[in-house]
């Protein structure tokens, strides 16, 4: 598949993981790629107490990484402009609300730093440690009724190790999310829907006062890990 169509969706302003995955592509061979771009005009209404997420900062600007990768950059006002675009696979890196027209008539795959279906919605890194649910990471073809949801290529565990920060995890997650995300390419043919599981909520931003007891409740995540390791290696 490395001469097919990859398309990629995400902002204009520099993102982590649109240069990573841009990167991932390069490197794996992959040279027939258009970017779309937007902008960014979600503002959050506070700002967490632990980031979980790796920082944008002193990141190449997407434009420029297109320009030098031979890669096609194109910005867009919304997404009815590349709704004619139905060839090749999206990948998401940075996405808002897509139209349902455009999720149906598409191929359009997302890597969810969460174990799906169990684990949905933002910040489910801490709503993991939260519920002493599964930390993974999740790829599924996107579904137009239901958030972080609809047919599973790949599911991963994330190990916990004993002398694991909070942030070192959250690395670890986040390289697993980008490496699976390119990696779906190849294995978009094994999708399929996990039914017979719950439906775990789709979490909104975590409160302050939440937040606020995560670190004790990640050094508990641990020892609950440790102690039910076999389990959570069976359900892969």
């Amino acid at each position: 598949m490395r001469d097919n169509l990859i398309n990629i969706l995400t902002y204009t302003a520099p993102h982590r993981k649109t240069y990573d995955t841009l990167c991932r592509l390069k490197a794996c061979g992959y040279n027939n790629v258009n970017v779309f771009a937007h902008d960014f005009t979600y503002q959050k209404k506070f700002s967490p107490i632990y980031e979980h997420r790796p920082s944008s900062d002193n990141v190449v600007s997407t434009q420029i990484i297109c320009e030098n990768f031979g890669y096609n950059y194109n910005k867009i006002n919304n997404y009815d402009e590349i709704s004619f675009c139905k060839e090749g696979i999206f990948l998401i890196c940075g996405a808002g609300l897509l139209p349902e027209k455009f999720i149906n008539s598409c191929i359009v795959i997302n890597a969810h730093p969460g174990y799906i279906p169990q684990v949905r919605g933002l910040d489910s890194l801490k709503w993991a440690i939260i519920e002493k649910k599964p930390i993974g990471v999740t790829t599924h073809l996107i579904d137009a009724q239901e958030i972080d949801y609809g047919k599973i290529i790949e599911r991963k565990i994330i190990p916990v190790y004993d002398n694991d920060s909070f942030h070192s995890l959250a690395q670890r997650q986040y390289e697993t999310e980008i490496k699976m995300l390119v990696d779906a390419i190849e294995k978009i043919n094994e999708a399929k829907f996990y039914s017979e599981e719950s439906l775990g909520e789709a979490h909104r931003r975590m409160n302050m006062e939440i937040e606020l007891n995560l670190m004790k409740e990640f050094e508990e995540y641990k020892k609950l890990y440790f102690k039910t390791q076999n389990t959570l290696e069976e359900i892969k």
